[in-house]
């Protein structure tokens, strides 16, 4: 216990300042205590070490939060809109992780009458890799049932190389002839099919694979066994006692197409050739219980010229050759579009000739197109695109069928104007035009030589 005494204003503490020796002593030891605990505390504070600094976890603020968000939904965004446009090119309207068809969700010809197809596919929202889809379709008239299915599978990300392998049974136009990537989904080209009348069942098991050699060639090479029946007595057919067999057979073919890219450092006041150039190779040889075989050639140039801010020029070149021991169904007969006075204007087809009115062995084709773009100095309002065109044609076919098929090898020609854009609704413009037919293969009739089309375009 510690005692305090107050005597004269002087304070003492007992058992403390009694004994200064013992006062000595805690004066050393409360020294040395504390000394040795800042020694302590120094030793024991870690040392910055810079490395370990700059890779520290640093709390983000609320606007480096919002900000990554944002930064995440664009990306997101920007690969929805990729594989939306790259879908609606191929002519597909992604829905989920299924795109649906809609470039020819419905469908008409002569035989078969309206013909709906619902076609569906996978796309990259469920792998980058594959897809995997098919068709189905009824012909009101015909009452036939058409089907397909193919899987494809991917090489690189932007689909440009890939194999396939497919299914179909369906009903082709007759002497149809194509070429690869000839025009996009949702060309005016399509519209032919409108007009056809006369068809083949077609039951086709193929594989191919496409390739994109380099920045301007793209091929394809493909094998198909095909079993073709024709399905009405050919119009281009003059000889009723000629017989159009089913057939059987292989078929390996080349496809190939070289294009410019436009450069888009030009401006479009300045005149500029984009030029397309396809070529086509293709071998048949029949089955032994009804031999053929045959050697098709077919090649196609297109090219364009920008003369001024409102004038284009365009120009297509067609021409093929098909030769070997042939039957009729294998001749090129898909030329015209005038099933009636009145249909859906096609470029690139012989809007006057009716469907497979004439067929060919070999051919050449020229279509010529000046397009005038009026009102190029207001903004909006009315401003038709006038497009002036003019098409000629020339073929023949082998001897073996000379005195039982038409052909045109006298020279065909017609020339038209078309008034588009006449008028405009979201992303269709309608217009209208007319054809003329004249030279070695005038009809009688003026009515019979004239063709009205009605102008429909989809601009997306």
């Amino acid at each position: 216990m510690i005692h305090t005494k107050r005597d004269n204003n002087i304070t003492c503490i007992n058992g403390i300042f009694s004994r200064p020796k013992r006062l000595y002593r805690v004066i050393i030891l409360s020294i040395t205590l504390i000394s040795a605990s800042l020694l302590f505390a120094q030793k024991t504070i870690p040392t910055p070490n810079p490395i370990r600094q700059n890779h520290a976890y640093i709390p983000l603020s609320d606007s480096a939060i919002y900000a990554l968000i944002d930064s995440l939904e664009r990306d997101h965004d920007r690969k929805k809109r990729r594989i939306f446009e790259k879908e609606l090119a191929e002519g597909y309207l992604p829905v989920g992780a299924i795109s649906l068809r809609v470039n020819r969700l419905i469908n008409y010809n002569s035989y078969e009458g309206f013909k709906p197809v619902l076609g569906l596919k996978t796309n990259q929202h469920l792998s980058g890799n594959y897809s995997v889809g098919g068709f189905y379709s009824r012909s009101i008239k015909s009452k036939d049932n058409n089907y397909g299915a193919f899987v494809q599978f991917f090489f690189n990300p932007q689909k440009s190389d890939k194999l396939e392998l497919a299914f179909q049974k369906d009903l082709n136009e007759t002497g149809f002839f194509s070429f690869l990537d000839a025009y996009s989904a949702f060309s005016d080209e399509r519209f032919r099919m409108f007009s056809t009348e006369s068809v083949d069942l077609s039951k086709q098991i193929s594989l191919s694979y496409t390739g994109q050699l380099s920045s301007n060639l793209r091929t394809e090479w493909s094998y198909n066994y095909t079993e073709l029946a024709p399905m009405l007595y050919y119009p281009f057919l003059t000889n009723n006692q000629l017989v159009l067999p089913e057939l059987k057979g292989h078929e390996a073919a080349l496809r190939m197409k070289w294009q410019t890219p436009r450069d888009e450092s030009i401006s479009q006041t300045d005149s500029q050739i984009v030029p397309a150039l396809w070529a086509n190779i293709r071998y048949a040889k029949g089955n032994s219980s009804l031999p053929y075989d045959y050697l098709g050639l077919e090649t196609q140039l297109e090219t364009s010229l920008r003369l001024s801010t409102s004038l284009t020029s365009s120009l297509r070149l067609t021409a093929g050759n098909i030769s070997g021991d042939l039957k009729a169904s294998h001749l090129y007969s898909a030329f015209g579009t005038r099933g009636n006075l009145i249909g859906l204007e096609s470029r690139y087809s012989f809007a006057t000739m009716r469907p497979a009115e004439f067929a060919a062995g070999t051919f050449a084709l020229a279509f010529v197109r000046a397009s005038l773009q009026t009102g190029t100095k207001k903004e909006k309002g009315f401003k038709p695109l006038i497009i002036f065109s003019s098409s000629a044609g020339w073929a023949n076919i082998p001897n073996s069928f000379k005195g039982h098929i038409a052909t045109f090898n006298k020279g065909y020609y017609e020339s038209g104007i078309y008034f588009a854009d006449l008028l405009k609704h979201s992303i269709l413009s309608y217009g209208i035009a007319f054809h003329y037919r004249y030279g070695p293969y005038q009809l009688q009739e003026h009515i019979d030589n004239l063709a009205i089309k009605i102008g429909l375009s989809v601009k997306l």
